[in-house]
């Protein structure tokens, strides 16, 4: 499973850098975690995988600031929320336009962190409440990733590491010295 956080420097906006900084520390069992800073089209090459995959991002809705939305990429084109873009594409666009492009995950979820309406636009710390909903979750994404289906876990496996195994019969020996 790929595992990308989206933002940037600007204050509450990086709420999902900082979660894939955290995460990237001790990643979730088979996951891949990647930090997008401001990724714009770029995502599109981010989500061109065979992997499922779950985005950390910034949200604007309206909830209270610190709330956790959990969607999938089907529920994100049908809801209102608008998830904070700060460079070029936003993250919903950008589904969109990878789908119609065939390059988007057939499975997708966005975890989205709210963030107060109020924008910053230099570089400067979370606040305390956008803080606290990145550890929550941090803690809550390995619990996500085990309910999102077993199905997927052996997409997990990295397509170098399943040639590995099969080029030297699963024999790991070499690698340990």
């Amino acid at each position: 499973m790929r595992v990308i956080g989206i933002g940037s420097p600007f204050g509450d906006d990086a709420a999902g850098l900082e979660a894939a900084r955290i995460l990237a520390r001790n990643p979730p069992p088979g996951c891949e975690v990647l930090a997008a800073d401001r990724p714009g089209a770029g995502l599109l090459e981010l989500l061109d995988t065979s992997k499922p995959v779950i985005l950390i991002d910034a949200v604007r809705s309206g909830a209270a600031p610190g709330t956790l939305h959990e969607l999938s990429f089907d529920d994100l084109d049908r809801c209102g929320s608008r998830f904070v873009s700060s460079h070029e594409l936003g993250v919903g666009a950008s589904i969109q336009l990878a789908r119609k492009l065939g390059c988007a995950p057939a499975p997708g979820w966005v975890l989205g962190i709210e963030i107060p309406p109020e924008t910053v636009r230099i570089p400067c710390p979370l606040s305390r409440t956008v803080r606290r909903a990145v550890k929550q979750a941090v803690l809550r994404l390995p619990h996500w990733v085990d309910e999102l289906g077993p199905q997927w876990k052996p997409a997990c496996t990295s397509d170098k590491d399943t040639d590995k195994e099969a080029s030297d019969g699963g024999n790991r020996e070499d690698e340990r010295r």
